[in-house]
């Protein structure tokens, strides 16, 4: 434990950005080992971050190449610490209302790309419009909801949309006969 309250258990030292490294705040949820075992799949090391170290050494334990750093949400410092090094942070812990702007926030200070898995539209709306100039201004991609109907939503559109020049409004329905979100997305 550090000075300031914060834990930090790095396995190997990570100097800079030009490995496949990828945050996953939340790798120890539902969604976030989903995440973390399709990256290793794809030759990326993870970085497993997230509050509670105890679940993200349980997952250390299965996740081959992976590193276990604890960041608090109430802890900028100990943020900056689990996101250094990253290429870009996916975060998977939920509820996003109560977690995207502080690991956005991190993903800002450290330069590195921030993609979200919401489906809480709220969340989603509010990160546009709370972090895009900021983002911009840094040179990194924020991109909420790039799971469930976000990320399908934009290609989608993509597609439709073609070659044309301009498009004033793209409005996208969603219909489930049923979903069964887990306890954070509750």
């Amino acid at each position: 434990m550090t000075s300031d309250g914060a834990v930090t258990k790095e396995v190997t030292a990570r100097s800079s950005k030009s490995e496949k490294v990828v945050a996953v705040y939340g790798a120890a949820g539902h969604t976030g080992r989903f995440v973390t075992a399709e990256l290793v799949r794809r030759g990326i090391s993870p970085l497993l971050c997230g509050r509670d170290e105890r679940k993200l050494d349980d997952v250390a334990k299965s996740t081959p190449g992976s590193e276990v750093r604890v960041a608090k949400l109430d802890d900028p410092a100990s943020l900056n610490r689990a996101l250094d090094g990253a290429l870009a942070v996916i975060n998977c812990a939920g509820p996003y209302l109560d977690t995207a702007p502080q690991v956005i926030e991190a993903a800002i200070r450290g330069r590195i790309h921030y993609l979200d898995l919401t489906a809480e539209q709220a969340s989603a709306a509010a990160t546009f419009e709370n972090f895009a100039g900021a983002s911009e201004a840094v040179g990194v991609v924020v991109a909420p909801a790039m799971a469930f109907y976000g990320g399908l939503a934009d290609l989608l559109s993509t597609v439709a949309v073609g070659d044309w020049s301009r498009v004033d409004e793209v409005r996208i329905a969603i219909a489930l006969d049923s979903w069964h979100p887990t306890l954070g997305t509750r």
